[in-house]
C-alpha cells in the first residue's frame, strides 16, 4: 500500500513535468506561427508560453493524479516572528551554499564534458519586465510550488514518517527544477520549507519564506547586477580618475547588496548550526523501517519514471 502511495505521488509530479513540457512546446509553436517576427512579439508572450501551461494546465492535471492518494493534513500551530526570522536567515544561507555547490559541480561537469549548460530560468530572471518578474517568480511560483510540494506531498507522506516526508518532498522539489544550477539550493530550501510546514501545518509560513527567497534571488539581485557592466572592468584606464570614480559609484549598490547578503548568510550559518540539533520528528502511525524506506519510496513505477525524466531534463540542458 505504501509503494502504491508513493508511486501515485511520483506519477503526479511526473504528470506535471511531462505535460508542462508538451504544453509549453505547443504554446511556443503557436506563438511563432501567430507572431513570426520575433521583434514584433509582445514581451509578455514568452512568459505566457512558458508559465501559463505549467500553472493552468499541468499542475491541475498532476493534482488530479495525486488526489486518490490518502492525505492527512497537519495540525496547525502558530509560528513566532523570531522563529520566522530564524528560518528566513537559514534559508538565505542554504540558498547561497546550495547555489555555490551547484555552480561548482556544474563547472566540473562542463569541464569534463567539454560543453556548457545554461540555467533555463536565467532568461526570465534577467528580463526587463519587472512586473512579470515579481508577479510570476516572487508571487505565483511560490504559492503554487508550496501548495504542490509541501501541502499535497507532505500531507500524503507524513503518515510513513515525518522526516521521510520532508526529505522526499525536498528531493522531488529539487529534481523537478530539471537542472544542476538549481537542484542543490532547491533541495536545501525544500528541507527548510518542508520542516516549517510540518511543524506549523500552515502553508502561509513556508510560502512567505519562498516568496522572500525568490524575490531576493530572482528580482533584487538581477536588477542590481543588470545596472553594472562587469565586463568593462578589464578595459578601464586606472589613471583616469573620473572614469574610475563613475565605475565605482555604479558598482556601489552591488557591493552594498553583496555585503548585506554575506552578513545575512553568516548569521544563517550560525543559526543553522544551532537549530539543526533542535529539529525533531514525531513518530508516524505507519512509520517505515529504516531498511525498507528506499525501496518503498523510490523503487516503484511512478518514482522511477519521474526520476528518469528529471535526469533527462538535466541532460538536455547540456545538449540544447
Amino acid at each position: 500500500m505504501a509503494k502504491k502511495q508513493f508511486s501515485r505521488l511520483g506519477l503526479g509530479i511526473l504528470t506535471i513535468l511531462l505535460s508542462a513540457s508538451v504544453f509549453q512546446v505547443i504554446a511556443a509553436v503557436a506563438v511563432v506561427l501567430v507572431w513570426p517576427d520575433e521583434g514584433a512579439r509582445p514581451g509578455w508572450l514568452m512568459w505566457a508560453a512558458t508559465f501559463a501551461p505549467m500553472y493552468l494546465l499541468a499542475v491541475p492535471l498532476g493534482l488530479l493524479v495525486m488526489r486518490k492518494a490518502p492525505a492527512a493534513p497537519r495540525p496547525q500551530n502558530p509560528m513566532t516572528a523570531r522563529e520566522f526570522l530564524t528560518a528566513g536567515l537559514i534559508s538565505v544561507f542554504l540558498m547561497y551554499a546550495g547555489n555555490f555547490l551547484g555552480s561548482a559541480l556544474l563547472a566540473l561537469v562542463q569541464a569534463v564534458a567539454g560543453t556548457t549548460a545554461e540555467n533555463p530560468l536565467l532568461t526570465y530572471a534577467m528580463d526587463d519586465n519587472l512586473l512579470l518578474r515579481v508577479l510570476v517568480m516572487a508571487v505565483i511560483a511560490p504559492i503554487v510550488e508550496e501548495y504542490v510540494f509541501r501541502k499535497q506531498l507532505i500531507d500524503r507522506m507524513n503518515a510513513y514518517g515525518e522526516k521521510l516526508a520532508v526529505v522526499v518532498s525536498a528531493l522531488l522539489f529539487g529534481l523537478f527544477h530539471g537542472n544542476l544550477s538549481q537542484f542543490f539550493y532547491a533541495f536545501a530550501l525544500g528541507l527548510v520549507f518542508g520542516y516549517v510546514y510540518l511543524r506549523t501545518g500552515r502553508l502561509r509560513y513556508s510560502t512567505a519564506l519562498h516568496m522572500i527567497i525568490n524575490f531576493l534571488g530572482s528580482v533584487v539581485a538581477p536588477a542590481i547586477v543588470s545596472k553594472v557592466d562587469l565586463d568593462a572592468v578589464g578595459s578601464l584606464d586606472l589613471t583616469d580618475v573620473q572614469a574610475m570614480t563613475e565605475y565605482l559609484t555604479a558598482l556601489m549598490p552591488l557591493m552594498i547588496y553583496g555585503l548585506a547578503m554575506f552578513g545575512l548568510m553568516m548569521a544563517g550559518l550560525v543559526l543553522f548550526c544551532l537549530q539543526v540539533r533542535k529539529t525533531y520528528f514525531a513518530p508516524a502511525p505507519m512509520e517505515l523501517e529504516r531498511g525498507e524506506r528506499f525501496q518503498t519510496v523510490f523503487l516503484n513505477p511512478g518514482m522511477i519514471l519521474f526520476i528518469l525524466l528529471s535526469i533527462a531534463s538535466v541532460a538536455l540542458t547540456f545538449i540544447v
